[in-house]
């Protein structure tokens, strides 16, 4: 009976579409943790080398070669365009900086639909639960708490299993968007001070 119990909930399509979400909610979150751990810079050593190299030179071209991350890349891309006019080379920047910001948090959308969406695939469940408690009321009319137990615990799973799903999303997804924004004001800074020490 347990078994059979235990295949209904396994086989549920409302069970199956919240167990997929939460594998690929770990997976954004892991992939996140990765991306922003590999990418992570000691901010003020950054500045230190745009001040002490404000035309370029080798010293910074080999500081923006030496790692792949944001902060180097758009060091990088801004070099090149150095002898531009300021209002170019600003332009220039700007647009890097969204690509680099894009690329920071493109990942998260996916994650606040999921935290937003999961805990109303659980009340769906919670609705089919219900009714088929209703139903099992009606088919026998001297229906007793065994009858509905069903019916009525797979309302309540329903409602736990969204929950499990969207809480640590919405944690994730609050925490990864705050680690992504002081990203984006730290390219922000480094676009600003190439722009006033570079351009003409």
């Amino acid at each position: 009976m347990m078994v059979h119990s235990l295949a209904e909930y396994v086989f549920n399509p409302t069970f199956i579409i919240l167990a997929l979400m939460s594998l690929y909610s770990v997976t954004v979150m892991l992939n996140q943790a990765r991306y922003l751990y590999a990418n992570r810079e000691d901010l003020p050593e950054v500045l230190q080398m745009l001040a002490n190299n404000p035309d370029g030179g080798k010293n910074l071209t080999a500081f923006a070669g030496s790692r792949n991350t944001p902060h180097r890349r758009l060091i990088a891309e801004g070099m090149k365009y150095l002898a531009k006019p300021v209002d170019t080379l600003s332009a220039l920047l700007d647009e890097e900086t969204r690509g680099l910001r894009w690329e920071a948090e493109h990942r998260l959308a996916a994650l606040g639909t999921i935290a937003n969406v999961a805990p109303f695939i659980g009340l769906f469940g919670t609705v089919i639960g219900v009714i088929r408690a209703f139903q099992a009321i009606a088919l026998k009319a001297s229906a007793g708490p065994s009858v509905v137990a069903s019916g009525i615990a797979e309302a309540l799973i329903s409602t736990a299993a969204g929950l499990f799903v969207a809480v640590p999303a919405v944690i994730a997804y609050n925490y990864f968007l705050k680690r992504s924004r002081k990203l984006s004001l730290e390219l922000g800074r480094i676009a600003t001070m190439m722009v006033h020490r570079g351009g003409n």
